[in-house]
Parts: structure tokens; C-alpha cells; sequence
């Protein structure tokens, strides 16, 4: 299922260890979702390791911390 994009909040309520994967509508949502995790590290210590497909459009995303 393609979503628009990824949320902070969804972000948030992922659990440690916890691995997601996003299918998006364009490789800009994937870099922006880069940017997003970034920011959740950034403002609330959260840590995430984006993988990105941009020929699929589509974001892996783990909580690390």
C-alpha cells in the first residue's frame, strides 16, 4: 500500500528494534522521510537507520534507540 508520506508520530510509536517498511508515491518522499528520521534524532534522541530503494520508491526504516 503506497502512503503519502512518513509521519513523526508513526516514527514515534515504532518500538526498539522494530523494522518498517514504507512504500511511497516518489523518490523525494523517500529523502524527505531520510530528513524526518534526522529530526526525530535530533529533537527527541530517537535513533533510526533508513535504508532507501529509490527504484522502488519504498523506505526501510529500524528504531535503533
Amino acid at each position: 500500500m503506497i502512503q503519502e508520506k512518513v509521519t513523526r508520530k508513526e516514527l514515534a510509536e515504532m518500538r526498539i528494534g522494530q523494522t518498517r517498511i514504507f512504500n511511497l508515491p516518489d523518490g523525494g518522499k523517500v529523502k524527505s522521510a531520510i530528513s524526518t528520521c534526522q529530526q526525530m534524532k535530533n529533537e527527541k534522541g530517537m535513533l533510526f537507520k533508513p535504508v532507501p530503494d529509490y527504484p522502488s520508491s519504498a523506505i526501510s526504516i529500524t528504531r535503533l534507540k
